[in-house]
């Protein structure tokens, strides 16, 4: 069984030497404290999928801070003399993105949310600018459409008299993956002494020749199969996962997802929805993966991880949030037990006193 752990872990401790042992200590649990301080503590190229809901620097926080510290993105809101400003927020989410970026496996993806497309475009810099990822694909969250248990509520706000623009629906999540992996091959060539002719003549045509396969391969042009992989790891000791990220095509989405808001806000006032988590979830990790959030929040996505038989990291801050992540943990490792009440049956009797029926 899963188990769960808030632990509260000083940037000065000494950390464990052997990063085996540090995840094995670190997964299933619950970290609070700043996730820059925080991510110090989980090694390097551990995680197979990072996803994370940062804040949107849109004054969504109902006024208690956490989404309302930098200039504001939306327009007709200014920030007040000698506060930080929206590029001091672009900067402070990339320097997030470059710790998370060394925590990714080689085969790892990283995902996360936003609704401000101008700030997309800046975070998207930061990523490309200070990272080794590069941009796979922009999903789109659509909130409104059929047959949406939100449909009628939603659609009223696009029916408002005077509106001068299209009314948002959506939110986007970002996809990476690592740039250039393909590189791993020939520096390994080089370093062992293998010729490129010895690894091609292992997969040969249907005639017996030898093929280009291996060099689209080296160029980048096509990824390792399953088929090819098995010479490559032979002569050089390069995997799958190694030299291509994980992609499990769950033949069910494309880059527009349709899911409900999740009304259930769970103490939060943003969570996102469980099943888009265990959607992206299945997409890029197997069973038993590690995925990290370090914008715990609700802890939706260590729910979205128990239900898919993953294991999780987070990271969070606040105690109150704290608070509401370790009870939706407990709830879904231990449900509670519905009590079922019996009502006694009554006998009725007919004109024909051989026939009788029970109801309840």
């Amino acid at each position: 069984m899963l188990t769960r752990l808030t632990i509260c872990v000083k940037p000065w401790q000494n950390k464990i030497s052997n990063s085996m042992t540090v995840i094995q200590n670190l997964i299933n649990q619950v970290l609070q404290g700043d996730c820059l301080e925080m991510l110090d503590q989980i090694p390097d190229k551990s995680i197979d999928l990072i996803c994370i809901d940062p804040p949107y620097n849109i004054n969504k926080d109902g006024g208690d801070g956490w989404d309302s510290q930098w200039g504001r993105v939306k327009k007709g809101f200014l920030a007040k003399p000698g506060a930080p400003t929206e590029q001091d927020y672009y900067d402070w989410l990339g320097d997030v993105f470059v710790k998370l970026n060394t925590k990714l496996k080689s085969s790892g993806s990283f995902l996360f949310f936003h609704n401000e497309f101008p700030a997309l475009a800046a975070l998207n810099q930061q990523v490309l600018d200070k990272t080794d990822l590069e941009f796979r694909n922009m999903i789109v969250w659509n909130k409104l459409f059929q047959p949406s248990k939100e449909y009628g509520w939603l659609h009223g706000y696009c029916e408002v008299e005077g509106l001068r623009n299209f009314q948002k629906m959506c939110e986007y999540i970002m996809f990476y993956t690592r740039k250039d992996l393909h590189l791993q091959i020939k520096t390994r060539m080089n370093e062992l002494g293998v010729k490129g002719s010895d690894i091609s003549r292992e997969v040969l045509s249907k005639s017996g020749g030898q093929t280009g396969w291996f060099q689209n391969i080296l160029s980048g042009k096509n990824p390792p199969s399953e088929r090819t992989i098995v010479p490559i790891t032979k002569y050089l000791g390069l995997t799958l996962d190694d030299l291509r990220p994980k992609f499990n095509n769950q033949k069910t989405h494309h880059s527009v997802w349709n899911y409900d808001i999740d009304k259930n806000k769970q103490g939060h006032i943003t969570p996102k929805p469980v099943d888009l988590l265990k959607n992206i979830i299945l997409h890029c990790t197997d069973p038993g993966d590690v995925v990290l959030d370090c914008f715990g929040g609700s802890g939706s996505l260590a729910v979205a991880a128990i239900q898919t038989d993953r294991k999780y990291i987070l990271i969070e801050k606040e105690e109150k949030y704290i608070d509401i992540i370790n009870k939706r943990i407990d709830n879904e490792l231990n449900p509670p037990v519905t009590e079922i009440k019996l009502v006694k049956s009554k006998q009725i009797t007919f004109a024909n006193p051989d026939i009788f029926v029970e109801s309840i």
